[in-house]
């Protein structure tokens, strides 16, 4: 006796926005749980947050550099090989971190970000090529919220089995989530057909840099993205140093890391919003009222509740970005030059851990923690106020 599943259960089954956004959420376990867990290692490690901010930048330039062979293997091995790579090394990172060395941590934080990027690469040249481009502003969302329990939970959940159970508790878990990526992306089988890359336009890596720098879109698509990604960077790892400077248990920085991504279910929503009031109005409004509430937490820097409080505003905010940031690039790219443009795209997030931490290194080194949650006000202002440029059919 055969079994007819619902439709929305055999959409899992399948290429199409759900099926991508169950992948990005299991991808989403994987890094959560290691998030604010690695800042905790290398502070144990290198002992103050300034060696950490340079470990930080030397393990992402790396990363960055690996990144750049991002469209050859996606011409020659295809991106279902890409991906596998991607979320295999995700499998083999925690236990470089278990070593509890600075030459292991430095191998496995380095890894870590050319995994990311393998794994980003590859799902936005599926979503381009599976979703239509009217639909973006639907399923961005949706890959939003179904995140949204491992961004809520994850970094917690990380830090207190990393404090309260065992480390090797929090390295098995973001192996396992990964592994499960693994098995799932296998399943549903995302290759045969439009995910093939168009024949090679014969560029390497720096001409495709200057030809997405030649495009004003994509130039505004990625500087919008990487103002969002900056500043989940400042919570997630600057928040812990924060807590920890004011004698704070691991347990309460879990509860405002937690209570910084909770408003991630909030995405379905904050979608809407951008469809009703247009992409351009949406963000230019949440960067101003992340900046508005990232920029007070200097003056109230003392009082930590009323800090923690501003986190979670400017968070609030910040999920608004997260939903619909990345149509701008979506709906702007030429699909011949999809691998190439994705990968010069992809890289705003290891430029967000790579140029902040060094930026931040120098300030920490003349002013105090309050010069890196001003610095990046700042740069959410500027994002606003270039967010203007985003077309009004968007």
């Amino acid at each position: 006796m055969s079994v007819v599943m619902p439709a929305w259960v055999r959409a899992f089954g399948r290429p199409g926005a759900r099926s991508f956004a169950l992948m990005f959420a299991i991808d989403s376990l994987a890094r959560s749980t290691l998030t604010t867990v690695i800042p905790l290692v290398a502070l144990d490690t290198l002992g103050n947050a300034r060696d950490s901010s340079i470990l930080f930048f030397a393990t992402t330039f790396v990363g960055v550099v690996l990144s750049w062979f991002i469209p050859v293997l996606v011409r020659r091995i295809r991106p279902r090989w890409v991906y596998t790579l991607g979320a295999g090394l995700m499998v083999i990172v925690p236990f470089f971190l278990a070593r509890e060395t600075l030459v292991a941590l430095a191998l496995g934080m380095s890894l870590r970000v050319f995994a990311s990027s393998c794994l980003l690469s590859g799902l936005n040249l599926y979503i381009m090529a599976y979703i239509k481009k009217q639909d973006f502003v639907r399923s961005e969302p949706l890959r939003i919220f179904f995140s949204a329990i491992c961004w809520t939970a994850g970094p917690g959940l990380g830090v207190v089995l990393y404090a309260s159970v065992s480390p090797w508790a929090t390295y098995l878990l973001s192996s396992f989530a990964a592994a499960l990526l693994l098995v799932y992306f296998w399943r549903v089988r995302m290759e045969h057909g439009p995910a093939n890359p168009p024949k090679s336009v014969g560029q390497n890596p720096l001409q495709s840099v200057r030809r997405f720098i030649a495009q004003p879109r994509l130039v505004l698509a990625w500087l919008l993205s990487f103002g969002r990604e900056v500043f989940w960077i400042t919570i997630y790892y600057y928040a812990p140093a924060y807590m920890v400077l004011n004698h704070r248990s691991d347990n309460a920085t879990a509860l405002l890391i937690t209570a910084c991504t909770l408003p991630l279910f909030l995405s379905p929503v904050m979608g809407w919003l951008g469809r009703r009031f247009g992409i351009r109005n949406f963000l230019l409004t949440c960067f101003l009222a992340a900046a508005a509430a990232t920029l007070t937490i200097p003056f109230a820097f003392d009082h930590v509740l009323l800090v923690c409080g501003l986190m979670v505003i400017a968070s609030f905010a910040a999920v608004g970005l997260d939903s619909v940031v990345g149509v701008p690039f979506l709906r702007s790219v030429r699909a011949r030059e999809r691998p190439e443009m994705t990968m010069v795209y992809g890289m705003y997030r290891d430029l967000a851990a790579l140029l902040p931490f060094a930026f931040f290194s120098i300030l920490l080194s003349v002013f105090d923690l309050r010069s890196v949650f001003a610095a990046t006000g700042l740069f959410l202002v500027y994002c606003a106020w270039t967010s203007r440029w985003i077309p009004r059919s968007m």
